[in-house]
């Protein structure tokens, strides 16, 4: 699979092509411009080929050898360059063309720039969200289904080749929010606002060290200065969703204003069948049907203020705020069989959780005279009020109320963190670079939890606490980070990259109970190391080796014991230690003039520390699941993804995943090991009349845990656009999944106490109706705004959720 090198071709002709090439560069800091748009006319205007500037501003494409070529290249925020191509032999290299910045309202563009929905950039792979209709609807979740390397689960779980422990960065830089709750925090974010998906699976050492697999960076659309906004309202069966934005810009003042708020709705129907073993023989039984029902509501406001100092400072300020809830109900029906006799009962829950969480950030960034050298400055404060509570009523299979339980958790939290990132220039070219930077973060959070219930009284008895199942957790973590990275480019085409970073992590929590305290520090070293070389226009390899580490989080310390199911506990655990994960990869891109390109990569993953959930199952029946460093887990495997243009109204982008794992418990004496598999495709056909049709869809054999798996995952999704009012506003209709009402997932889970079945129907059938519409002018700010803000991992300047 790796280094497909054979040539593809689209509508070939047997007329003769000429090559035509060259490189784009800023006229006064002489850094290259990404995303430019290059196009080939000729003299009555008509587009012959089209392309992008690539990540060091290079392009290449093929056009039919004819007279009066004219070669026209356009970037926001500079001045078009246009030249007749004399080609010499077939070919016309441009060389190095340089741009210069200029001020002033836009002219309309005749030839709209595309960026290709799949791109290889640097150590990224970029999935370009903003040039597929498809998410003009939907939610952040439906957009990471359709990145490279990213599966989601029926539940909504993210994982990145098949890790779920992953780095998630929100404009370059964490957000509590995304950390706390991943899969409900992705709700409230609407398709429409995300500009792209960076997938980076070879961090470098400016990264912090934290996510096993990888970091994912959502990139929200950007801020163009003016003044003007855009509006997008979503409606279905399943979702509702409106989005405004407004953007102000007066003089080196630029103001910018986001609100949102949404609903959704999932149910999910479960039927478990397990099996309690004791040395391999049945001593119990368990029976259990589910029918729960979830909605999630909640909204985003979000103000972002820049000041630009001069051409070579910005400071900026932005506050947010997020509510989110997402209230459950369920409806248990429970049978348990022993030696002893039949227990039976019907339970009905309900579940909320509830988060109002506050953000505050500051960042100043200055850029110097000499290429690529910069000094950037972040700092954030949040805070976040947390409730997840339950109550649950039994009844016998007479309809008599027998139970009632309420239990109350509610925590506060608060986090610091300073960042600092300088680059150093080695040369005067700008190709051999220090970095270097450092990090401290504090987070302190309070969760008080406990339980009143009451039994054989009617539902209106007053309830008595249990104090046995009550407490009060104090936790905190401190994290002091500092890094050294070296970047060298050599003439020929060869590119080293060499980092360490060290972080220094103390942690620990009190109880309020007779539960002991604990403290814990861990002083880690991890290394990231990468050799990329560029063989010719069209091909690249790079190999590259990188450490990360997984720390558990306070929900994975947390002792409370959800009990909101008394058949199926869940709980965390004080004594978890961080992993350490080492990966080895290597890729391959190949990008043809035609635009054909193609990724691919293998690569092997090695843990011997990992978290695990673990669940056991007692002698009455009663499962408890819990993470635990029980285990080590490999992965052998490989990725493949591809974009093609069939013709200039017809695109498509293909991906496919494989990998082998291995699990291994030595403590516990288990193991398992399968093979997973995924495939995905996007294509998309643009008709007259500003009309587009889209298809898309995701298939995978199932995920692989310590203790079993799950059978097949996929969904599909229809969607059409029409664009009016000079495409200044449109209408999308999407539909997912069409054909079946429901879909139905089998999951196996083993081990020496218990062996247990559960069938699943996600009802995931819906369709939403969505209308957009920009509105205001539209000016450039003067100055390279792409240079200023493009991504340098955790150290970009954070912008809001800007259109």
């Amino acid at each position: 699979m790796l280094l497909l090198t054979g040539t593809l071709t689209h509508g070939q002709t047997t007329s003769k092509t000429i090559t035509i090439k060259g490189a784009l560069a800023d006229s006064l800091t002489k850094a290259p411009i990404p995303f430019a748009t290059v196009v080939v006319t000729q003299t009555d205007k008509k587009v012959i080929q089209s392309t992008l500037t690539d990540d060091k501003g290079s392009f290449l494409l093929k056009a039919p050898e004819k007279t009066g070529l004219i070669l026209h290249i356009t970037y926001i925020g500079y001045n078009t360059y246009s030249s007749v191509i004399v080609p010499v032999a077939g070919r016309a290299d441009l060389g190095r063309i340089y741009l210069a910045a200029r001020t002033g309202v836009l002219n309309e563009v005749v030839v709209n720039g595309k960026k290709p929905i799949i791109q290889s950039m640097g150590d990224k792979l970029i999935y370009n969200a903003v040039s597929d209709i498809g998410n003009k609807s939907g939610s952040a979740e439906d957009v990471l289904r359709k990145a490279p390397m990213i599966t989601v689960s029926p539940e909504g779980e993210i994982k990145l080749r098949g890790n779920g422990n992953i780095k998630i960065l929100l404009n370059g830089l964490p957000s509590g929010l995304l950390a706390r709750n991943l899969k409900e925090a992705l709700k409230m974010i609407p398709a429409s606002s995300i500009e792209s998906i960076e997938v980076i699976t070879s961090p470098s050492a400016k990264y912090e060290a934290e996510g096993a697999a990888g970091v994912i960076n959502i990139t929200t659309k950007k801020k163009m200065n003016g003044t003007g906004g855009s509006i997008d309202l979503s409606a279905g069966n399943l979702e509702q969703m409106v989005n405004g934005n407004l953007n102000m810009t007066k003089g080196k003042f630029s103001v910018n204003l986001n609100l949102e708020g949404g609903m959704e709705k999932a149910r999910t129907v479960t039927d478990l069948d397990r099996t309690s073993l004791s040395d391999g023989i049945s001593i119990g039984h368990l029976t259990q049907g589910n029918d729960e029902t979830q909605k999630t509501k909640g909204g985003f406001g979000g103000l972002g203020v820049e000041y630009r100092i001069d051409s070579s400072q910005k400071i900026g300020a932005n506050v947010s705020y997020w509510n989110v809830n997402w209230p459950t109900e369920s409806q248990i029906n429970s049978l348990y069989s022993d030696k002893k006799g039949v227990t039976a009962y019907n339970q009905y829950s309900d579940q909320n959780g509830k988060v109002n969480y506050t953000e505050f950030s500051l960042n100043y960034q200055k850029k110097f005279k000499r290429p690529a050298q910069e000094l950037q400055l972040i700092t954030q404060y949040s805070t976040a009020n947390e409730q997840a509570n339950y109550l649950t009523d039994q009844f016998d299979l007479s309809g008599r109320h027998y139970f009632r339980e309420i239990s109350p958790n509610t925590s506060y939290s608060k986090d610091f963190s300073f960042q600092a990132d300088y680059v150093q220039p080695l040369d005067h070219a700008g190709n051999h670079l220090l970095e270097m930077g450092g990090r401290y973060s504090k987070s302190n959070s309070n969760s008080d939890y406990t339980v009143f219930n009451n039994r054989d009284t009617p539902g209106g008895a007053e309830l008595i606490e249990d104090p046995s199942r009550a407490n009060a957790m104090s936790y905190f973590q401190d994290i002091a980070a500092a890094y050294l990275n070296l970047r060298i480019k050599t003439r020929k085409d060869w590119q080293f990259r060499l980092g360490g970073r060290y972080e220094h992590t103390s942690l620990g929590g009190d109880f309020k109970g007779s539960q002991p305290s604990f403290r814990n520090r861990f002083n880690n070293l991890v290394s990231s190391v990468m050799i990329n070389k560029r063989l010719n226009d069209i091909h690249d390899l790079k190999l590259s080796y990188t450490e990360r580490i997984r720390r558990p989080w306070i929900w994975d310390l947390n002792p409370y014991v959800n009990a909101s199911d008394p058949r199926n506990l869940t709980f965390g655990n004080p004594e978890l230690r961080p992993e350490i994960n080492r990966m080895l990869e290597l890729v391959h891109n190949y990008t043809a003039p035609s635009g054909f390109n193609l990724n691919s990569s293998l690569y092997f993953h090695s843990n011997s520390n990992s978290i695990e959930s673990l669940r056991t199952v007692d002698s009455l029946g009663i499962s408890r699941t819990t993470p635990q460093n029980i285990a080590s887990n490999r992965r052998l495997g490989g990725n493949i993804f591809t974009g093609l243009q069939f013709n200039k109204s017809w695109t498509t982008t293909l991906g496919a995943e494989f990998y082998h794992v291995w699990f291994k418990s030595k403590a516990l004496n288990i193991g398992n090991d399968a093979s997973f598999y995924s495939i995905s495709i996007n294509s998309a056909y643009e008709l007259p009349k500003d009309f587009t049709l889209q298809l898309s869809g995701d298939y995978s054999n199932g995920y692989v845990t310590l203790q079993g798996r799950t059978t097949v995952n996929y969904t599909y999704r229809f969607s059409a656009r029409k664009e009016f009012w000079n495409k200044k506003a449109g209408v999308t209709l999407s539909i997912n999944n069409p054909f079946q009402q429901s879909f139905l997932q089998r999951s196996t889970a083993t081990a020496p106490s218990f062996n247990s079945n559960t069938t699943s129907w996600y009802y995931n059938r819906s369709f939403s109706v969505t209308f957009s519409w920009k509105f205001g002018t539209l000016r450039s700010s003067g100055d390279n705004e792409k240079e200023m803000e493009e991504g340098t991992g955790e150290k970009g300047l954070r912008r809001g959720r800007n259109h």
